[in-house]
């Protein structure tokens, strides 16, 4: 079951006008950090920020023991979620007044409290904002937090047709310059409509593509190089984006290669294609995942493949 607060339509007819970031948060210290980074992405986007909080009553919780709980939980839990998304709203405000305004932008900061599972919440929440993209944190070396924990994450990647940007603890508050893009080459649609959207971001951020690709096999270099190029004439006749270069990568170790390109081309920000081909799918099966987010301390922006 999910309660959610009905909305005028006069509302969502003016409200889609301005882009809104959400920031998922379950008040961890992970969770308010990629807060902050939302904040500070906003603001460089001209878009609002929406603190949001999903919550289940522990007897919807799966468990292999059956617990009844009163109605009254409901209302306990309801208050202690707005208080703390209040309470995170404050925190941010304050940080807002300190941050420099370069485009002499600053979001309005707003907070959804819903209970129910977590992407029914944010679909329903995309059908009343002009949503930019999701923004989450993820775990450290030695503990998962909550959105990581029943595979909340991989139902996000998987169901939500919106990019969603991964913050790591030590993901630092820098202006976004440069992003790398890693693409497995199996679906160069999927990628040049994904470096469509990603230029997008580019163009408000000022902020450059880097195009990379992990060859596991030597012998297909030459390959990957043909089709690389095939991306970059067809994104130039389409963009013509000036900014954007490439580098082919040789490895088997792909997280550790990606991790280390972060550091020594001064990535920013990593963004790829959820597809179900290729290594990028085994990016995001199992432990992949989290040695990716556990590795690498850039924010990891993921667009998911349409489904034709």
């Amino acid at each position: 079951m999910l309660f959610l607060p009905r909305v005028s339509h006069f509302y969502l007819k003016n409200y889609r006008i301005m882009k809104t970031v959400i920031a998922l948060t379950d008040f961890s210290p992970n969770a308010t950090h990629a807060a902050h980074f939302a904040l500070k992405l906003a603001m460089s986007l001209k878009a609002n920020l929406l603190l949001c909080n999903a919550y289940l009553l522990p007897s919807e919780i799966p468990s292999p023991y059956t617990v009844g709980w009163p109605v009254e939980e409901y209302d306990m839990l309801s208050e202690e979620s707005t208080n703390m998304l209040n309470l995170l709203k404050s925190q941010l405000e304050t940080w807002r007044g300190t941050l420099r305004k370069e485009n002499g932008f600053s979001p309005q900061i707003s907070v959804n409290s819903s209970f129910g599972n977590l992407c029914s919440v944010i679909k329903f929440l995309s059908s009343t904002n002009n949503v930019a993209m999701i923004v989450a944190g993820t775990h450290d070396k030695d503990r998962l937090n909550t959105f990581l924990q029943g595979n909340n994450m991989k139902s996000m990647v998987n169901n939500l047709d919106l990019p969603l940007l991964l913050v790591p603890p030590a993901a630092r508050f820098n202006d976004i310059r440069r992003i790398a893009f890693a693409t497995d080459l199996t679906s160069t649609k999927d990628d040049i409509e994904a470096i469509e959207s990603l230029t997008k971001l580019t163009e408000a951020l000022n902020a450059e593509i880097l195009l990379t690709t992990v060859d596991e096999h030597d012998n297909y270099f030459a390959l990957n190089e043909r089709f690389m190029q095939e991306i970059l004439n067809t994104m130039a006749l389409k963009n013509k984006n000036d900014l954007l270069s490439t580098k082919i990568l040789r490895s088997k170790e792909i997280e550790n290669e990606l991790a280390t390109l972060c550091v020594e081309e001064h990535v920013d920000m990593l963004a790829m294609v959820h597809h179900h081909l290729g290594f990028i799918k085994r990016l995001f099966k199992g432990s992949h995942t989290l040695e990716m987010t556990k590795n690498v301390n850039v924010p990891i922006l993921i667009f998911n493949a349409r489904v034709n």
